[in-house]
């Protein structure tokens, strides 16, 4: 008995002391996940630059903050494609990738547009097969992430080249190396809409890293003790596998008409309702003109429960001009900034609150030269005392003329008659 208790000890003692000379090996473990985050941009290459902000700058506070965060989960390996400033090139991040048996690389990035109009976060991922599959899924949570803290979601995307591959060599090269990918755009740099989100600096974008840590933790679903966090049951979206390229959408939406229901001529307030749909995205933004479509205004949110459904109609209320006709139009665009012109509605000038007083005053300044006001319609005439001495001077005149004339006529004729005698008599 006690041999048989002695050898069972030993086998015990020596199972133990073999898994105790070889590292890292434990029946009851799984494999570690392996995450890999690249900070856009680096070294001389900036990244986009707009009003004292540069992206690579953003990008590596928010890398950082991410890998911070995420190590914090159980069974997780991070690591960064570069911890200082420099700049590599796609291929050697996506081979950096695969030399670290990464299960996902990250590209995180800030945007900006070429007009400086656009504005929301979106997450562009892989066209083709399972990786199409693993980057929706991720993107889905990521951008349920963006909506929980309030940006305006641009969705999640494909786009692809001229070769019919992936657009972006970040996606297209771990593609080719067998590395599931997405590629996140945090927020517009460059559009009034987004500042709010990272102009307090860099306590506010490593937000984001920490937002996007727990995006590839509820993807993993991944645990922590540290953060008392279990996501192991975290759901994530169907998605149906398909056969070569997810293309984007390149067809505009389908409707968009409009229709005026109220003129406020007081505030020069137009309320107007709006129809607009797209079969094979939704409808993101719309914008308004007042000469028909030549100029419009700034990009304005359409309404959307969830970010990637539109409601199929909505009212608004535009501020109009006043003292000019208008030829009311409005342009929507769908999710991947295909655009549709609406029908045109014109209106009659809206005339200005100083125009109206302009209108009064003139009518009031005709009415004084015009008319005399006079309180008692009984009330004797009134005239012009002026008027009146002016003719009664002038009649006395011409009495005076007319007496001192007939006054000289009988005085010629008085002169006249002694003298006839006188030569008769003669």
């Amino acid at each position: 008995m006690r041999k048989k208790a002695f050898l069972k000890a030993y086998l015990f003692l020596s199972v133990l002391l073999f898994c105790s000379l070889i590292p890292n090996i434990s029946v009851f473990a799984d494999e570690p996940v392996v995450v890999v985050i690249d900070p856009g941009h680096g070294g001389e290459n900036l990244g986009a630059e707009y009003d004292g902000y540069t992206e690579k700058k953003m990008t590596m506070v928010v890398a950082r903050a991410m890998k911070e965060e995420l190590e914090k989960y159980d069974g997780v390996v991070v690591y960064l494609t570069h911890e200082t400033d420099v700049d590599m090139s796609l291929k050697e991040r996506a081979e950096f990738a695969k030399e670290k048996h990464a299960d996902f690389l990250y590209s995180l990035h800030f945007n900006a547009s070429v007009k400086h109009n656009l504005f929301g976060s979106e997450v562009w991922i892989p066209a083709y097969g399972d990786y199409y599959v693993k980057g929706y899924q991720f993107a889905e949570i990521q951008m349920q992430e963006f909506e929980n803290i309030g940006l305006y979601s641009r969705g999640i995307k494909t786009k692809l080249n001229d070769k019919g591959t992936d657009y972006y060599g970040i996606l297209r090269q771990c593609t080719e190396l067998e590395v599931p990918s997405a590629l996140i755009e945090h927020c517009h740099m460059d559009q009034d809409n987004d500042k709010p989100f990272y102009q307090q600096g860099e306590e506010q974008w490593k937000e984001f890293g920490r937002m996007d840590a727990e995006a590839v933790a509820k993807y993993f679903g991944l645990k922590s003790g540290e953060k008392d966090t279990d996501y192991s049951n975290y759901p994530k979206a169907s998605v149906a596998w398909q056969e070569g390229a997810v293309e984007p959408d390149k067809t505009p939406p389908e409707i968009s008409e409009i229709e005026l229901l109220h003129v406020d001529k007081t505030s020069a307030k137009l309320k107007v309702h709006i129809k607009a749909s797209d079969s094979n995205s939704y409808i993101q933004y719309y914008k308004y003109s007042f000469d028909g479509g030549i100029t419009y205004s700034d990009l304005q949110k359409w309404p959307r429960p969830v970010w990637n459904e539109s409601e199929p109609e909505t009212t608004c209320e535009i501020s109009a001009i006043y003292d000019r006709e208008i030829d009311l139009r409005i342009c929507v665009y769908n999710g991947f900034d295909g655009w549709t012109e609406s029908n045109c509605i014109t209106i009659e000038p809206i005339s200005s609150p100083k125009a109206e007083e302009s209108v009064k005053e003139e009518k009031k300044e005709y009415r004084e030269i015009t008319y005399t006001p006079v309180n008692d319609t009984d009330a004797e005439p009134i005239y012009n005392k002026g008027a009146l001495a002016g003719v009664i001077i002038s009649i006395v005149l011409i009495s005076i003329v007319i007496l001192a004339l007939l006054f000289a006529v009988i005085k010629m004729l008085l002169m006249l008659k002694p003298h006839s005698k006188t030569r008769k008599k003669q």
